[in-house]
């Protein structure tokens, strides 16, 4: 907090995890892109202790994970509109309910978290405030920014290979560099994976560029959010997503002037 360029904003990256029994991955840039601080974080006192550490008047805090959700069963109407649009590119997103996310005392993670961020100023991405909050989802993310056909194949679960994550980890990590000369940037060093690397030491590097992917739509959004999709409503919930490639600034895809946000 102490430099010039951290005081015209602070841009939070966070890939939480749906318990506070694992680890969340936490990212934090500063206006210029320049990644002020990332790590490996805990239980919810200690992911908001680490905000409000690096919080600067002007804030934006990007969530890998669902902040509202107010159904019982099935999915919600961001998730559907998400699957119409990037199913078909395996980038669909897993279905939030009540019924499979809320801890034994009715509790979400999210929407604890949300409500921790309202108390010190955050607001949803429709109301206008100095510090913004919104979902974000990787996936969909890396698609946009980059241009590409379909998802990454990163993630571990069933008939995806160690050798076939740390390709795909790799290949991310490359994307996230290439950033440096983006608009708005994200300016952080590459990230390297060696073919020794797994088990917890993958997943952490896993944690780590998805927290990095949720930071830059932060920054993305306090730099221009005509450049940013909202799929969903302030009411059940919503997830937002870069509209076209990374630093296009003409051409389709890219957000014109003195037109409205689209918003679905």
């Amino acid at each position: 907090m102490g430099n010039a360029a951290s005081r015209q904003g602070s841009f939070f990256g966070i890939d939480l995890a749906w318990s506070e029994s694992n680890l969340s991955g936490a990212c934090v840039v500063d206006a210029a892109g320049r990644v002020i601080d990332e790590r490996l974080l805990g239980d919810d006192s200690e992911v908001l202790a680490w905000i409000e550490s690096h919080l600067e008047p002007t804030a934006v805090v990007a969530v890998d994970a669902p902040l509202c959700v107010p159904n019982e069963t099935g999915r919600r109407h961001c998730e559907a509109e998400l699957a119409v649009e990037y199913g078909g590119r395996k980038a669909g997103p897993h279905p939030a309910n009540r019924r499979l996310l809320a801890d034994a005392n009715g509790s979400i993670r999210g929407e604890r978290l949300a409500e921790s961020l309202t108390r010190i100023g955050f607001a949803g991405p429709w109301q206008a405030a100095e510090r913004t909050l919104l979902e974000v989802y990787p996936h969909p993310t890396i698609i946009e920014a980059f241009g590409l056909s379909e998802r990454l194949v990163y993630k571990a679960k069933k008939g995806v290979s160690v050798d076939r994550r740390r390709q795909g980890l790799r290949e991310l990590a490359t994307h996230l560099h290439g950033l440096e000369v983006a608009a708005p940037p994200l300016r952080a060093p590459l990230v390297r994976i060696g073919d020794e690397v797994r088990g917890r030491a993958l997943k952490a590097i896993e944690d780590q560029l998805d927290a990095r992917v949720c930071a830059w739509v932060a920054l993305l959004w306090h730099d221009d959010p005509r450049r940013v999709r909202l799929f969903g409503d302030q009411a059940t919930g919503h997830i937002a997503v870069p509209h076209g490639r990374a630093g296009a600034t003409s051409g389709p895809g890219a957000p014109q002037p003195n037109q409205p946000t689209r918003r679905y």
